[in-house]
């Protein structure tokens, strides 16, 4: 009878950690594609920067200088969408409901032992 409960609980403890492990690989997967969006979209932004910066010293045309400042603005923008992404599936990393049940499971034999 405690065999097939241990047995069981094993079990389930594996198939949890093969699930979040499959969840693990999808973020990492996922952080590495955005991270790289992220560098994208910081290098465009930095070109922009130093474009905008070499035009108004040479020009003081603001039609260029304000479309330059736009795309700016847009890449700033998409760098805060991507870097909150990155955040999110950051978060998924700890496996946390395997963390979670281990520790409910060690409060209860704690709890059994005394």
């Amino acid at each position: 009878m405690w065999w097939q409960q241990a047995r069981n609980l094993a079990y389930d403890q594996l198939q949890l950690l093969t699930l979040e492990g499959q969840r693990v690989a999808n973020s990492m997967v996922a952080l590495l594609v955005f991270a790289l969006i992220a560098g994208l979209l910081a290098l465009t932004f930095w070109f922009a920067a130093l474009t905008q910066i070499i035009i108004l010293a040479q020009h003081s045309l603001l039609s260029v200088a304000q479309a330059l400042g736009l795309a700016m603005v847009v890449n700033l923008a998409g760098l805060w969408f991507v870097l909150r992404r990155l955040r999110h599936y950051s978060s998924l990393l700890g496996f946390p409901a395997t963390m979670q049940s281990l520790r409910l499971a060690g409060a209860t034999n704690s709890k059994e032992a005394s």
